[in-house]
């Protein structure tokens, strides 16, 4: 048996934490001092999602299996921000019934008949573990997105865009007609596209990315490889950012109704896209990034942690809040007398 590197003790088992140390919802400083130790306590002290309870399985020492992402161990985690009551020993051992119903060594999509009628509590228990979904390489390996791609792929759209646009409608000059503005008024509108996309975001994430397929298999399927898959395996650094290709024909469907309905479509999408860049690069670094406590990111970290673990059905803002305020959606984060670190 392999060295245990950071050992702790729940119930009476024993697991090694060592590939989750970065990844620890709580942070480094808050799981480091339980080295060698039972958990039992701390887990009930910080109050742990049965989630947090589901995924320890996966650190089972005797079970001989190691955590292995794809990408790699992403280096920094999450915190879990609502104290629950103690666990129901029932439903975790129904999560773990629920769980051994897949083979997680084969393509999980052809699978997901196996748990469909409990498929949201099923999706909603997060483990640590390498996620196949296509038997086919060439399909599944579009489903990996490394987050330099995104940046990458869109910074040329965007600066083609906002340039050709600027050119057209601010430097034209002489050549101007009707539809010239002033520095302003082009600014304006990078702005106004900018707010669009901040609805557009919350929309999508709750009532697409978050609709209920309900029984049906193949939406069952659909949904989770729009976002379901996001939850089940929140710490796989390689399904966090939204593919380039997929995005790109998104996109190009949005723009449909803003031009027919929108002045100066191409400046305002310029200015939706700008948005959805910033978004899903906070998205990224909220999940691996360490951000310092009393930032903007410190604060978003912990509100889609929220969203993640504890009120699957709130917080669906990630660059912003401001939606979640307007739509009832809002969670107040437990203020903690320490920072975490990450």
């Amino acid at each position: 048996m392999a060295s245990v590197d950071f050992p702790v003790q729940f119930a009476g088992e024993k697991y090694d934490l060592k590939k989750f140390l970065k990844d620890h919802p709580g942070g480094v400083n808050t799981l480091e001092k339980y080295k060698g130790k039972s958990i039992v306590q701390a887990m009930k002290m910080y109050g742990h999602s049965y989630s947090a309870y589901h995924i320890l399985s996966d650190f089972k020492i005797e079970s001989g299996s190691e955590a292995n992402l794809t990408g790699g161990v992403s280096e920094n985690g999450r915190i879990i921000t609502k104290a629950e009551a103690d666990r129901d020993a029932e439903e975790i051992a129904f999560l773990e019934e629920l769980e051994s119903r897949l083979d997680w060594s084969k393509p999980l999509l052809s699978q997901l008949h196996k748990i469909a009628p409990d498929y949201q509590k099923w999706m909603n228990s997060a483990v640590y573990r390498k996620c196949r979904l296509f038997s086919n390489p060439i399909l599944e390996s579009m489903t990996f997105t490394p987050w330099y791609f995104v940046p990458l792929f869109w910074i040329p759209i965007i600066v083609y865009l906002g340039v050709s646009q600027y050119i057209e409608h601010v430097l034209c000059k002489e050549y101007c007609t009707e539809h010239s503005l002033t520095k302003l008024q082009f600014l304006q509108h990078i702005a106004t596209g900018l707010v669009i996309w901040t609805l557009l975001e919350y929309s999508l994430h709750r009532w697409v990315f978050h609709y209920d397929p309900g029984s049906s298999i193949k939406l069952i399927q659909a949904h989770f490889l729009i976002h379901g898959m996001h939850h089940k395996v929140p710490f796989d650094g390689l399904r966090q950012v939204f593919p380039p290709i997929p995005a790109l024909l998104i996109a190009s469907i949005i723009y449909v109704p803003v031009h027919i309905l929108l002045s100066y479509p191409l400046i305002k999408m310029t200015g939706g896209l700008i948005g959805y860049l910033i978004y899903d690069m906070i998205h990224y670094y909220v999940h691996h990034g360490s951000p310092n406590d009393g930032t903007y990111l410190y604060e978003m970290k912990r509100y889609h942690s929220n969203h993640h673990f504890i009120n699957h059905d709130k917080a669906y803002g990630i660059s912003c809040k401001i939606w979640d305020y307007v739509f009832k959606t809002i969670v107040k984060v437990k203020k903690l007398g320490f920072a975490l670190r990450w």
